[in-house]
């Protein structure tokens, strides 16, 4: 949930159009809908964690993909793949923050 609310932050105007397409393309919003899914994916990519996220959670990303291609009609029948890149996605967020505020790292400890 943290990429999401990363890439939300970052992109909020990009992911709320896409999602109103989707939302109202129910069975066409892979085809209506794929130049706003490039333009959330261009402002994620210009992000250094969303980028460190793409990296590491590309196996669970590509699942998720994949999924949506194979049932664009059903594109709940993907939760399983959601879940998984969103917890691969939670821990690389998590690493991120963590490592930036360990105690012990500053210079002259």
């Amino acid at each position: 949930r943290e990429a999401l609310a990363v890439t939300a932050r970052l992109c909020g105007p990009e992911l709320e159009r896409y999602g109103r397409c989707v939302a109202a393309s129910p069975g066409s919003w892979h085809r209506d809908c794929h130049q706003l899914s490039l333009s959330v994916t261009d402002c994620a990519s210009n992000h250094p964690l969303v980028r460190r996220i793409r990296r590491d959670c590309s196996e669970s990303f590509g699942a998720f993909e994949r999924c949506l291609r194979e049932r664009p009609r059903a594109a709940a029948e993907c939760g399983p793949q959601v879940t998984q890149f969103l917890l691969c996605a939670q821990s690389v967020t998590q690493s991120a923050t963590q490592s930036a505020t360990r105690p012990g790292d500053s210079p002259g400890d």
